[in-house]
């Protein structure tokens, strides 16, 4: 019986309901409403560049010296999300605004620097991001501390000085941005909240319970507003969501010995929650709309078909509806039986070895980083996986998406890792493409022809040392 995992996600991207116009309505809101952002990025690898507001996404190719400049029609304040590569941050962005920034892609969060209208708000919102960035979230004195009286006390530092920094801030620019001034304060709740989540879910995961911690959680939670449309504008949504709704799940499954028996009965019973939390037509619609692109990029569309009927007799969002679409027809090419493509990634010595030079033996592969936590907790257990399939019909294949070599090599050389190791040097290559892979760990099982068994197959401390020795001709 498969055993399937509950997804802790977090992501910075935004999608906000917008209302078709008609063609006189656009024209109009074109000449009245025509923002424009300029950028320049030095040193920075990617060319592209995503601006993401009102349900739209824009690509934008930057010139040889990283310059870009867009222009936007927006109605009312907007916060724009931008992303290249693994930079990102957010742009405040009213109707005719004409907003400038720089950064170094090097050191991004630290340069960043804005000018032009909306200056101040925006280099505000910069200095709150830098202060995110040089917390050393990612770190044993922040989210993977051992002791929980460490972790509040760094996140106790931090959001004070950003509670701070927002008082200051509103004191002198209420009058100018009144909706910002607002939204401010949830979005930081929201931050928190997310942090707290991200902490805490793996503890309660493995039956442990910290009194202290869902207090305090308990207490922020139950303050949000979820309900309100209007925290929809705010890129922290989602990611609180993406955490809240797994940690609420695993609260009501500590101590019991509940398995899934399909992802089919998984999405049942995840929806069931998200429908019982979200009730507000706008955000529920949202809330789905994010869910199903989740499940479908981890469990494959086929888990999700009956949800997503109940999602299109409620979408009033035509373009998320037609990207849904587009999306379920797309991923019918990694069902089981479909063909793998024939990838190729060097090993640490140099040597190209591709998926075709396993032909006759199954395929387990994991994608994997060295700066992905959840990847480095799967080790042991991979590693032990390994051991116990030496002599078997089965080749157990990591491939790194570490943009810096070094970094992969130091955390092969660190965990000792052993087996076929293999370099692919970033996201965008023919792997990740082909199995829409957005977030990692993600592991894949092939048959001996290099055909599909499972585009999402189980982690190596989950339920995958059953279905391997499952397999005819192991």
């Amino acid at each position: 019986m498969k055993k399937i995992w509950i997804m802790i996600l977090v992501s910075a991207s935004i999608v906000i309901a917008c209302n078709p116009k008609t063609d006189k309505e656009k024209e109009t809101k074109t000449d009245e409403n025509l923002s424009t952002i300029y950028g320049k990025i030095e040193n920075n690898k990617e060319n592209l560049i995503y601006l993401s507001y009102n349900s739209i996404t824009d690509t934008i190719k930057t010139n040889e010296n990283g310059e870009f400049t867009t222009k936007l029609i927006l109605s009312q304040p907007t916060v724009v999300s931008f992303l290249s590569g693994r930079n990102q941050t957010m742009i405040y962005c009213l109707p005719k605004s004409n907003i400038k920034f720089n950064a170094n892609a090097t050191d991004f969060s630290n340069t960043l620097s804005f000018s032009g209208s909306e200056e101040i708000v925006n280099n505000y919102l910069a200095e709150q991001s830098k202060a995110m960035q040089n917390a050393g979230i990612n770190s044993e004195q922040f989210l993977y501390a051992a002791d929980y009286k460490i972790f509040l006390a760094s996140l106790d530092k931090l959001f004070s000085t950003m509670q701070a920094r927002f008082e200051n801030f509103a004191k002198n620019n209420t009058e100018k941005y009144p909706e910002f001034v607002k939204l401010e304060p949830k979005r930081l709740d929201l931050l928190t909240a997310t942090l707290i989540l991200t902490y805490y879910t793996p503890i309660i995961s493995s039956n442990k319970n910290i009194d202290e911690v869902e207090i305090i959680l308990d207490n922020l939670t139950g303050s949000l507003d979820i309900n309100n449309s209007k925290m929809l504008q705010l890129t922290e949504f989602k990611p609180f969501v993406q955490n809240f709704v797994p940690y609420l799940l695993t609260k009501d499954l500590q101590g019991k010995k509940v398995e899934f028996s399909s992802a089919t009965e998984y999405a049942d019973f995840y929806f069931g929650k998200i429908d019982n939390l979200f009730i507000e037509n706008t955000v529920r619609e949202y809330v789905y709309y994010n869910f199903i692109k989740e499940f479908i990029s981890y469990y494959g569309a086929e888990s999700i078909v009956e949800i997503y009927s109940v999602y299109k007799d409620m979408a009033t969002n035509k373009v998320q509806l037609t990207e849904l679409n587009k999306i379920f027809s797309e991923y019918n090419k990694l069902a089981k039986g479909q063909a793998s493509v024939n990838w190729s990634f060097p090993d640490i010595e140099g040597k190209t070895y591709s998926l075709s030079d396993f032909r006759g033996k199954y395929v387990y592969i994991d994608v994997w980083a060295a700066w992905c936590g959840p990847c480095i907790r799967e080790i042991p257990a991979l590693e032990s996986l390994k051991q116990k399939f030496a002599d078997k019909n089965i080749a157990i294949i990591g491939i790194s998406i570490d943009e810096n070599r070094a970094d992969w090599i130091n955390m092969l050389q660190t965990k000792n890792m052993q087996g076929t190791q293999l370099h692919a040097g970033g996201w965008n290559n023919d792997l990740c493409n082909y199995f829409k892979i957005t977030g990692i760990p993600r592991f894949i099982l092939l048959d001996k022809q290099g055909n599909i068994i499972n585009s999402n197959a189980d982690r190596p401390s989950g339920n995958i040392e059953e279905v391997i020795r499952n397999l005819e001709g192991i």
